[in-house]
């Protein structure tokens, strides 16, 4: 396509919008309704009419606190890019949203292929900015340490992250606050020369930007190439894999305040250089020239955007009724058409489960087994079986596992003995499958139908609050996964309690501990782990599995 000078953006913060001004563009900006839908044919007519504005791209950019819905994007004649800015949260929706734009954009690489699950065909990383701000000198800043982040009960392991700083800063000064404006927390981070960070799932995240932009050293997890690739470990901030390299850590720059200041320096260059509003305006009018057309259009559009209304709707995300979600997804017809696609019957049974709607749900699973409708999907399978034990009826469920293993050539297991036992044989095939979690999404085994592995488990330790092998099984799933190191420290807390003698567990339990912060419950657990492996003549065995674990020999140094 030509050049691109008319730029409509949904949803962008400020300083986005003045980039692009500043590289001579002549933008609308328009700000949707929390919680609701914004019709993009309406306002843009009015832009029209007003101004004589018809857009070259449109760009709409997605927070956490602002999820707003477009409408009428199948109608524009010019590229559309959605920006994910908090995928790792919302990706159970972005999916089906993301097949309303030519392009779609992540903040976070690892979340691609999840945005990318429904379709979409065009996913691209585009990593979150920074900001140009005064950087003072670390000797005028009267701060040593400021963390800036919301302690609840729901983050348990913000919490130890920070209990572990308070204690490791005694006689420094060190500013734990929330609730600031933005410009009050750069202020803070400009009188600050170290800022520990912690994510939510372990995602690169705004606070590592935010605090480089004002020149502070970021001292946060270990996340790998994708952080890395970002800034320089080592140069331009600085990680920790557990809370006793956190601690050596802020002991070591609390203690060499010009190599604290040298790096907090290059993070800011390194900000000017490549991470400001400007180069990710930059990016996204080089993306907007590229976009070719792979949007839905008419019907078909209407249906991901029903797709996507119900998604939000069952993870809280949206108001409305579980009727006016039906409606939507029973289109111009009024009738819930079982054969348009898995999605759209995966969805209505989510809908009709969480509101209680157990007869519509039950025409649903008998309508999909008589007319053996998407017997090879495992999505549809998988949930017909769940609903079908929501409504009590265990031989139903059991036939939508049969059609699916008949389908997927598995021979050799048993049938299942109770609704339970069908719920770990569901884990286990999802977990096959790579669906593990829906990161972000809030799960109630009262309330929703498991769509994961983790969710199966979860729906049977509703039933069986103590089950050891549910447990066990639901641990290592989530130990390869990265941020679900807290939720790991309260099933294998559970586990150690009922299995003494296994130094196995006890020593999941001590790395867990450690990667949490809690480096007192970590060391305890850790020699625990070691006495009981003694105990039992595997110390060799012990040392092989700690030295597995234990990258920097910091672990195995202890005794």
């Amino acid at each position: 396509m030509g050049e691109i000078k008319n730029v409509c953006l949904i949803d962008c913060p400020q300083s986005l919008i003045n980039a692009f001004v500043e590289l001579g563009c002549d933008v609308l900006r328009l700000t949707g309704v929390r919680g609701g839908t914004l019709d993009l044919g309406e306002a843009l007519d009015r832009a029209r009419d007003e101004r004589g504005f018809a857009p070259d791209l449109v760009v709409q950019t997605e927070f956490l606190g602002l999820r707003c819905l477009i409408k009428g994007l199948d109608a524009l004649p010019c590229p559309t890019v959605f920006w994910c800015m908090d995928p790792h949260l919302n990706g159970h929706w972005h999916a089906f949203y993301a097949r309303l734009f030519d392009l779609t954009c992540s903040t976070q690489r690892a979340s691609i292929p999840t945005i990318a699950g429904r379709g979409a065909t065009d996913v691209r990383w585009l990593p979150i900015f920074g900001q140009r701000s005064p950087c003072p000198e670390h000797h005028k800043r009267t701060r040593d340490v400021a963390f800036v982040g919301r302690l609840t009960a729901e983050r348990p392991g913000r919490t130890w992250m920070v209990r572990l700083i308070e204690q490791c800063c005694a006689g420094h000064v060190l500013t734990v606050t929330d609730g600031l404006s933005f410009s009050a927390m750069m202020d803070l981070y400009r009188d600050a020369r170290i800022v520990p960070n912690e994510s939510i799932l372990d995602e690169v995240n705004f606070r590592l930007f935010e605090a480089a932009s004002c020149g502070c050293l970021v001292l946060g997890q270990d996340l790998g190439e994708e952080q890395a690739s970002l800034f320089e470990p080592g140069c331009e901030f600085d990680t920790y894999a557990d809370g006793m390299e956190l601690g050596e850590k802020l002991d070591l720059y609390l203690k060499n305040p010009r190599l604290t200041q040298a790096m907090g320096r290059a993070a800011c260059q390194r900000v000017l250089a490549e991470h400001t509003p400007r180069h990710r305006a930059m990016t996204l009018l080089e993306f907007g020239g590229e976009a070719t057309e792979r949007r839905a259009r008419g019907s078909e559009a209407d249906a991901w955007m029903a797709l996507s209304m119900a998604a939000m709707w069952e993870s809280g995300m949206l108001g409305g009724s579980a009727k006016d979600m039906l409606t939507r997804l029973s289109g111009d017809t009024g009738a819930l058409d079982l054969a348009a696609s898995p999605e759209l019957v995966c969805t209505a049974l989510r809908v009709q489960a969480k509101a209680g709607m157990t007869d519509r749900l039950s025409s649903v699973v008998d309508g999909l087994l008589v007319a053996g409708l998407w017997e090879d999907s495992a999505e549809v399978n998988l949930t017909g079986s769940m609903a079908a034990l929501r409504l009590e009826r265990f031989d139903a469920a059991k036939s939508f596992w049969y059609r699916h293993i008949r389908n997927v050539g598995i021979n050799n297991l048993g049938p299942p003995s109770s609704p339970d036992d069908l719920r770990i044989l569901w884990a286990k095939d999802a977990a096959r499958r790579g669906a593990v979690i829906r990161p972000g999404f809030g799960f109630d085994p009262a309330v929703h139908l498991p769509a994961t592995a983790a969710e199966c488990l979860l729906a049977v330790l509703a039933h069986r609050a103590e089950d050891p092998s549910a447990m066990r099984l639901l641990d290592s799933m989530l130990r390869p996964l990265p941020g679900y190191s807290q939720l790991r420290v309260g099933l294998l807390s559970s586990l150690t309690l009922r299995e003494r003698e296994d130094w196995r567990l006890a020593l999941e339990l001590a790395l867990a501990d450690l990667r949490c912060c809690r480096v007192e419950s970590g060391l305890e657990e850790l020699a625990l782990a070691r006495k009981l492996a003694a105990s039992q003549g595997q110390e060799r065995i012990f040392a092989r599995a700690l030295a597995a674990a234990d990258r920097s020999g910091r672990l195995t140094a202890t005794k």
